[in-house]
């Protein structure tokens, strides 16, 4: 199939899906119109399969959202951004795959379809892990003193979170890899194909809670929030108030926001897997 009539079924397809998302209230304008962009250029340069992935995760991240939704409001107050995307939000999720699909349409080097797979797997696996670990009934602990932390605060691991984001990166590989690991050029098979895309993919949440605890910029509030285990928080992910006040900067730099850590951990994972999964397969 030529690649411009791909584009023109792509465009099609993806200006209808983020039309959807938009008459849910799961994405902003923005964040519809750079869906529609991200999700056209998978599905010209990467195919119908490429676009698989790509939904699985928006359609499985997104419905993460709804699970005990009511339950979660609290957290508006600690997060800087709500569940709805924004522009910068799809980017962060979607900009790296979007990339990877370019690229492996331009060289044909079945590495950076690997790497897209893997960057899917890390964003499910985040969103995954943040959407279900805050209703963990045990405390999440820190990842360098292991001691509880208040739920919702960035850089908190818990062993539900850890469950979901495993969960989150095996849905994803375990996709590609029954898509695509008969295809020639992945000799290897479905099992060593889904177990990597796995592993880089829940790597990849773990590099975003690592980052998440050390640059990302956190703040203190003079209003007092309480999370549903009943612990105070007075740390937020919000540079500013209500009332435009702004909050004082209490750790990381305030450059790097929760959507920076995003798109970093998952350019990272990505760019190594391009690397690495050549000397895997052998």
């Amino acid at each position: 199939m030529s690649f411009i009539i791909l584009l023109a079924i792509g465009l099609l397809l993806n200006c209808g899906a983020s039309l959807l998302a938009l008459w849910r209230a799961s994405v902003s304008r923005g964040g519809a119109a750079a869906g529609a962009v991200i999700g056209t250029l998978i599905f010209a340069c990467g195919g119908p399969l490429f676009w698989v992935i790509l939904m699985i995760f928006f359609i499985s991240s997104t419905g993460m959202g709804y699970v005990h939704a009511s339950e979660k409001l609290w957290l508006a107050a600690v997060h800087e951004k709500g569940s709805r995307r924004d522009v910068l939000q799809v980017i962060a999720n979607g900009g790296v795959g979007a990339v990877c699909a370019v690229l492996y349409r331009l060289s044909g080097n079945a590495s950076w379809a690997v790497a897209f797979a893997v960057s899917f797997a890390s964003s499910n696996a985040d969103t995954w892990a943040s959407e279900i670990g805050v209703l963990s009934a045990r405390k999440p602990v820190s990842l360098f003193t292991f001691r509880p932390l208040p739920r919702g605060i960035s850089g908190g691991v818990s062993l539900l979170g850890t469950s979901m984001a495993l969960l989150g990166a095996l849905l994803v590989g375990a996709a590609f890899a029954a898509e695509n690991g008969a295809v020639a050029f992945f000799p290897s098979g479905f099992l060593s194909l889904a177990l990597f895309i796995t592993i880089a993919g829940f790597l990849g949440s773990l590099i975003d809670s690592v980052l998440g605890a050390t640059v990302q910029a956190q703040y203190a509030s003079p209003a007092l929030t309480v999370s549903p285990g009943g612990e105070g928080l007075s740390v937020t992910e919000r540079a500013s108030r209500p009332d435009g006040t702004r909050n004082a900067l209490v750790r990381g730099l305030s450059f790097i926001t929760n959507d920076v850590v995003n798109l970093a951990s998952c350019a990272l994972v990505t760019g190594a897997a391009v690397f690495v999964w050549p000397l895997v397969k052998g």
